[in-house]
């Protein structure tokens, strides 16, 4: 018995990362994953590995910025599976800059894809979620960023602290239906985004992404660094039945980077 049974999953942000980890755990717990992201190509190897051993898995590349891309994720998720269980908003992306350095165009990405993005898939799942009884689960993916703020990265960390304010709104308004609403708060994840800048070229919307060695040694001095199998762990944890009385909650996990 695994502990998702019967449950139906939707993650945002699942071809890589933490997104990826969150489908794979799910899936080996039982639940159908429904999977999206902006890059299609990569999300087919995430199925392909969930079916190979047995899993239910389907996926709709999209946009989350785009209200009617969240709509039809939602809209095939429940059309191949039969419901929306649990929603993962994990969907995100750094574009750092100093505060006088920032383009608007910077601000504007980070901010929709991290905060807009997730208002988005909630807003498209209502229809299938806001039933008496639901006992559904919400999970929305933060950072300790968005709790301290953090040099380099205004729009990310208002992003995600804006995050907090909308779970804690969802969690009071579906409270009625049984759905739990809650915000893990990340430290250090290595995924493409945390890497070194100079050892990876790795592009996102025709940009690189990474961290600067020097800013990148620093922080390791101090935590450990999780993998996104570490990262999924918790996020599991909210979406199962041991977390059924927990709403409206920032779960920091982030090996004391932020206390």
């Amino acid at each position: 018995m695994g502990k998702l049974d019967g449950k139906v999953a939707v993650i945002t942000g699942a071809a890589r990362g933490i997104g990826r980890a969150d489908a794979i755990l799910f899936a080996k717990e039982g639940a159908a994953v429904f999977v999206s992201d902006i890059d299609a190509e990569p999300l087919k190897g995430v199925v392909n590995e969930i079916k190979s051993v047995g899993g239910k898995a389907d996926a709709c590349a999209g946009n989350i910025t785009n209200p009617e891309d969240c709509q039809k994720i939602m809209d095939m998720a429940v059309e191949k599976f039969g419901k929306i269980d649990i929603l993962v908003n994990n969907a995100g992306l750094t574009r750092d800059a100093l505060i006088h350095k920032m383009t608007d165009a910077q601000w504007d990405l980070a901010v929709d894809i991290s905060l807009k993005g997730t208002f988005n898939c909630i807003r498209a799942a209502s229809k299938y979620m806001m039933k008496a009884e639901h006992n559904g689960r919400i999970i929305n993916v933060a950072s300790v960023a968005g709790l301290m703020g953090n040099v380099g990265q205004i729009n990310y960390a208002a992003a995600k602290s804006g995050l907090i304010g909308l779970t804690k709104t969802v969690a009071r308004e579906w409270g009625r239906f049984g759905i739990t609403c809650n915000v893990v708060a990340y430290g250090f994840v290595d995924t493409r985004l945390t890497r070194e800048k100079e050892s990876q070229h790795e592009e996102v919307g025709g940009e690189q992404v990474g961290i600067p060695k020097k800013v990148r040694d620093l922080v390791l001095l101090q935590v450990k660094p999780m993998t996104p199998e570490d990262a999924a762990k918790p996020v599991m944890f909210l979406a199962s039945e041991d977390a059924a009385f927990i709403t409206g909650q920032v779960l920091n996990v982030s090996a004391g980077m932020y206390i």
